[in-house]
């Protein structure tokens, strides 16, 4: 019979290659073979800073993140506090200009609980979601526990009163248990990412003010019970990938559906694996450009051909940077400019980004939409030497007027590394043709090129011994275990995961 230590450890790196998919590489390094406080500080230094949105309402704001972390399929808005329905309006003007009504922006983490400064933790998409006004006023700014005497319920969430500590009583709100998990996730995030304030107020009917635990013992008891009983789904993942591509963080509690035992649970002896896998280490991903383009251009610019400014492509909190010359004359040749990115000591560079088109029925766009490369930018685009890069484009739409968004994935520019660059989206339009473009969620990632960085002979020869690990990091020396089971070879800097038969 397996223990619960084995079950755990095989459940988790089953999950892993599903949970990692969108991590950049090396992004949790630094949290290998950690735990309890130390994981916890580990992952506080990595997700703390954020991209966030402006508080509220209107272009660039928390309502223009909740139409790309929570809306549905249909357009309806996922509401984790309540069975009512509601939709987002369906006009990108609409999106821009309010919030959904009858709803309000929820904080799983009241400002209260830190002095009511309107701060990062304030703005951060993992602590906001979009709720139903009545049961947001309700439960105020309770903490989060059980609720053992009802004070007032939708059916979804109920509020009322329950035991915290010592068994003192307090008021709490308690989530329907298909999203107890999610919110435990977030409160395990909350506390990673907020770790250095001060709490105060209700927050204290849970927390402690700690660098670790900072969760009160009954607080971190009751919510891993509740990440056990309700585990991550394709719901959690993807509004992790939604923020992330948003604020250029994670949730690293989603990432890793077990990484809250390492820090308070049962697994708080062993070492956290991180992201040891089949492939073994990789080297860090270096952000170099991050556009969302949903709270404006950013550093982006937009000029005529001639390099004068132009206000051609705008930005939309629903689509991103758009250009459409419909009603701008409908002649154009207007760029979406990068600024400068130096490549030096870069490798392995690559784009992301997604992109949609509109109102051009069976035509093809590429003769309209071009994305460019530079090398030697001189203040005006037909100064420039551009190479086009050969990206896919967006077919017709198939019904509607535009197509769904394609996701440009990681294209290669390692050509350009060692040179300074500038990225282009350059618009034409005539009256014959005069198509929309949408661009969002632009990334330029890279590796930095350690090449020839080892100090000596001796210490790449050192570094070139094999040595074998448990899963739980525990050292086995040189030799090939010869007992069943899974372990980790490490060479040099490379490890992968083993299975001795």
């Amino acid at each position: 019979m397996k223990s619960k230590r084995t079950a755990l450890l095989s459940l988790m790196l089953s999950c892993l290659l599903t949970a990692l998919a969108g991590v950049p590489r090396g992004y949790y390094a630094s949290t290998r073979g950690l735990s309890g406080a130390q994981l916890k500080a580990a992952m506080h230094d990595i997700v703390a800073q954020a991209h966030v949105l402006s508080y509220g309402s209107g272009t660039g704001s928390t309502w223009s993140g909740f139409y790309q972390t929570d809306r549905m399929d249909d357009g309806q808005v996922r509401d984790r506090y309540s069975y009512e329905i509601f939709y987002f309006p369906n006009s990108a003007s609409a999106v821009n200009a309010s919030a959904v009504s009858g709803m309000n922006i929820e904080h799983s983490f009241p400002k209260s609980w830190w002095g009511g400064s309107q701060n990062q933790a304030y703005q951060d998409l993992y602590n906001l979601m979009p709720c139903e006004s009545n049961i947001n006023s309700a439960k105020s700014n309770y903490a989060m526990g059980r609720v053992s005497s009802v004070k007032d319920t939708n059916g979804c969430t109920r509020v009322g009163r329950g035991s915290t500590s010592d068994g003192r009583w307090a008021s709490l709100w308690e989530p329907a248990d298909e999203w107890k998990g999610d919110f435990a996730r977030n409160y395990f995030y909350m506390v990673t990412a907020y770790s250095h304030l001060t709490w105060t107020s209700n927050g204290l009917d849970m927390l402690e003010n700690s660098e670790w635990p900072t969760l009160q013992a009954w607080a971190s008891d009751l919510l891993l019970e509740w990440s056990r009983e309700d585990p991550v789904d394709e719901i959690e993942t993807a509004r992790n990938e939604a923020v992330y591509r948003i604020q250029g963080n994670r949730n690293p509690y989603i990432d890793f559906p077990h990484l809250a035992e390492y820090v308070w649970g049962d697994s708080i002896a062993y070492g956290f694996p991180a992201v040891i896998g089949e492939e073994g280490d990789v080297e860090p991903d270096v952000e170099l450009l991050r556009e969302s383009f949903l709270a404006g251009l950013g550093t982006f610019t937009c000029v005529h051909r001639d390099g004068t400014p132009s206000d051609m492509w705008v930005s939309s909190n629903a689509y991103g940077a758009v250009a459409n010359a419909y009603s701008k004359g409908k002649t154009a040749d207007d760029w979406l400019l990068s600024p400068p990115v130096d490549l030096k000591g870069m490798k392995e560079v690559r784009l992301s980004f997604d992109h949609a088109a509109g109102y051009h029925s069976t035509n093809d766009v590429r003769d309209m939409f071009e994305v460019l490369v530079t090398t030697d930018y001189d203040n005006a685009p037909e100064r420039a030497s551009w190479e086009a890069i050969d990206v896919v484009y967006p077919d017709a739409p198939a019904s509607g007027n535009f197509t769904k968004f394609i996701s440009i994935k990681d294209f290669d520019l390692s050509r350009y590394a060692e040179e300074t660059i500038r990225i282009a989206f350059r618009y034409r339009a005539t009256a014959a043709k005069c198509w929309a473009w949408e661009v969002k969620y632009l990334t330029l990632m890279a590796v930095k090129d350690a090449t020839g960085i080892l100090a000596s002979p001796i210490a790449e020869a050192e570094m070139q011994e094999t040595h074998y690990h448990t899963l739980d990091g525990v050292s086995l020396g040189h030799r090939q275990p010869s007992k069943k089971g899974i372990y980790i070879q490490r060479r040099g800097t490379r490890r992968v995961k083993i299975y001795v038969r």
